[in-house]
This record gives structure tokens, C-alpha cells and sequence, in this order.
């Protein structure tokens, strides 16, 4: 209509109506322009809204993961610090729980850190639109420190290659059968592990001691053992300073969306 009503002004010498008709034309289109970027924007924060719920979910995650892998790992110190003290004694100690803990010390958790929904927020486009400068700069630092969580989270030592070569197989069936990893789910979805408290083998004592005079005349088995131990203290370190990490994000996180 409005366009129509230019052409006839055009057509006649009435310049001051046709000012005014491109006058309603361009605040319309600005008004339409405005209107459609507000929308943008508010799309924009909805969807920056809805990875910052994802993100606090992975984190809850992560967290639960950490706590049972620190308590899996502190299992596993005990196991090689035990397996360790019956190398050291100049007697022959029990066979078969030596042979327990020297095996229960080579277990590892190989679980990735799960960054799945910041991964996909950066993909997005949509980072800044996710808290304060503050807010972003604690978050990619987080997500930047979970590489070298999995670079040192998902390390094996030597310790457990050596370990499993020399035991005999069949032991180490024994105690996959009756000491294996205890399985249970995590909240949010992930799944922990956690090691028996109490195992019995009851291997033939003959078998037990021979097993075991087998580990302790291997070369190098004890040296490994002792650098195996300093990488789970390591490991252990940097799950509580994970864990004290991700509970901060997720607290400023939280704060933001509020």
C-alpha cells in the first residue's frame, strides 16, 4: 500500500508526501530489522542457556566420576603398598594374598573426562554468550586442564605390563573371577568401579607359593612397583585438585543462569 502510494506521489508534484512515505518505509524496515535481531538474541540466549545446563550436567558427572575413581585409585594404593612391603621382607610372607595385592595393583580406570556438551557449545558459536568474561575464562581453563587430566588419568606404568607377563595365567584368572571389578552407576549416567574388600582365591597352597616365589625373583618387578606407586599418589593428586575444580565452575555456573 505504502508503495503504491509512492508511484502515484512520484507520478504527481507532491515531493513532501512522497518524503514521508519513504519515511514509514524505512522505519518500518528498521523496526522489522530490530525486531528480528531481538529475536536472534533472545534465540541466542536460549540456546547459550540451554549448553550452560548441559555443561553443569557433564560437570555433576565428572564430579561423581572423580570421587569414585579416587576412592578406586586409594583401593589400588593400598593394594601396591601392600604388594610392595611383601617384596621388601626377607622372609616369604602368605602367598596368596601377595599374589592378590600384587595383581589388584595393576588395575586402572580408562574412563575419558566427558566434555562432550562444551565441545559442542564452541562448535556453536555461542561461548560468549555463556556468563561474563570471568565466567568464560574459568570454564575454558577447566575444559583446557581436562587434557592433561586424560593424559595422566588414562597413563599406565610399566609395573602392570611386567606384572601380567610374569604371573602365572592361571592366578590371574582366579583372581578375575573372584576379585574383579565391582560395577555400579553413577549419578547423571556414568558408571564407577570399586574394587572387593575381601578376596579368597582358594588356590592349591603348592600353586600359591610357586606363583608367588615367581614374582618375587623378577628382575626389576619392585622398582616398577615403586614407580607405579608414585604415579597413583600422582594420579590422586590431580583428581582432588580436579575435583575441587569442577564443584567451583559448577558453582559459578549455576550462579550465572540464575
Amino acid at each position: 500500500m505504502v508503495l503504491h502510494r509512492i508511484r502515484v506521489h512520484v507520478a504527481t508534484p507532491k515531493l513532501f508526501a512522497v518524503a514521508i512515505d519513504l519515511d514509514i518505509v524505512i522505519i518500518g524496515l528498521f523496526l522489522g530489522t530490530q525486531v528480528s535481531n531481538s529475536n536472534q538474541a533472545r534465540n541466542y540466549r536460549a540456546d547459550a542457556a540451554e549448553y550452560r545446563d548441559q555443561i553443569i550436567a557433564n560437570i555433576r558427572v565428572n564430579e561423581a566420576d572423580t570421587v569414585a575413581r579416587i576412592m578406586y585409585y586409594r583401593q589400588v594404593r593400598a593394594h601396591a603398598v601392600a604388594a610392595l612391603g611383601a617384596l621388601r621382607q626377607s622372609g616369604e610372607p602368605p602367598s596368596e594374598p601377595f599374589l592378590i595385592d600384587a595383581y589388584q595393583a595393576s588395575q586402572v580406570w580408562l574412563r575419558p573426562f566427558e566434555q562432550t556438551a562444551y565441545g559442542e557449545l564452541i562448535a556453536s558459536g555461542l561461548a560468549r554468550q555463556v556468563g561474563d568474561a570471568a565466567t568464560r575464562s574459568a570454564l575454558s581453563a577447566y575444559y583446557v586442564s581436562a587434557h592433561g587430566f586424560d593424559t595422566t588419568a588414562l597413563s599406565m606404568t610399566a609395573y602392570r605390563d611386567r606384572l601380567r607377563r610374569i604371573m602365572d595365567f592361571d592366578v590371574q584368572e582366579r583372581i578375575r573371577a573372584r576379585c574383579d571389578d565391582i560395577v555400579r552407576e553413577l549419578p547423571g549416567g556414568g558408571v564407577g568401579v570399586s574394587l572387593p574388600t575381601k578376596c579368597d582365591l582358594g588356590l592349591d597352597p603348592a600353586v600359591a607359593a610357586r606363583a608367588a616365589a615367581e614374582l618375587r625373583s623378577a628382575p626389576e618387578l619392585r622398582q616398577d612397583l615403586t614407580r607405579h606407586i608414585g604415579d597413583l599418589e600422582q594420579k590422586l593428586a590431580l583428581f582432588d585438585r580436579t575435583l575441587r575444580a569442577a564443584r567451583s565452575i559448577r558453582a559459578t555456573l549455576e550462579n550465572a543462569s540464575r
